[in-house]
């Protein structure tokens, strides 16, 4: 499926099933870690290449964790982490698709309005820090 043949509707219909983003952040990291799916490097690093500050990526990673989407090596005396994108979550349909359609700007452009449209005024948020990359 195309993101052009996407509607708004069910792209925020997905993410409701998928139910653990919140942020565009979440999604943010997402896209890197399918696009790597093994990382070793520092958070500091990580939020350098997402464009968002260590805080807001800070917890997104633990929302990605918590929803069993991306594992995080043990604590080590070494400051870098390693990231492993899980292939085996239940979301993997559902993820697999809102990634798809993320993959191009159009498709994150539509991800990211999605995104805005489901969080309601009166619901507590997460932190109201922006991209880098959607301010480009």
């Amino acid at each position: 499926m195309t993101p052009k043949r996407m509607t708004p509707k069910r792209i925020g219909d997905l993410l409701h099933r998928i139910g653990c983003l919140r942020h565009p952040c979440d999604l943010d990291l997402l896209l890197f870690f399918s696009r790597h799916p093994r990382a070793f490097l520092l958070s500091e690093r990580l939020a350098e290449y997402v464009g968002y500050d260590l805080t807001q990526v800070m917890q997104s990673l633990e929302t990605l964790i918590t929803a069993g989407l991306l594992r995080r090596s043990p604590n080590s005396t070494h400051p870098a982490q390693l990231y492993v994108l899980t292939p085996g979550s239940p979301l993997g349909g559902w993820l697999s698709s809102l990634l798809r359609i993320a993959a191009t700007r159009e498709g994150r452009l539509a991800v990211l309005d999605a995104l805005k449209q489901q969080s309601s005024p009166g619901r507590p948020g997460r932190g109201e820090s922006e991209s880098v990359a959607s301010v480009q």
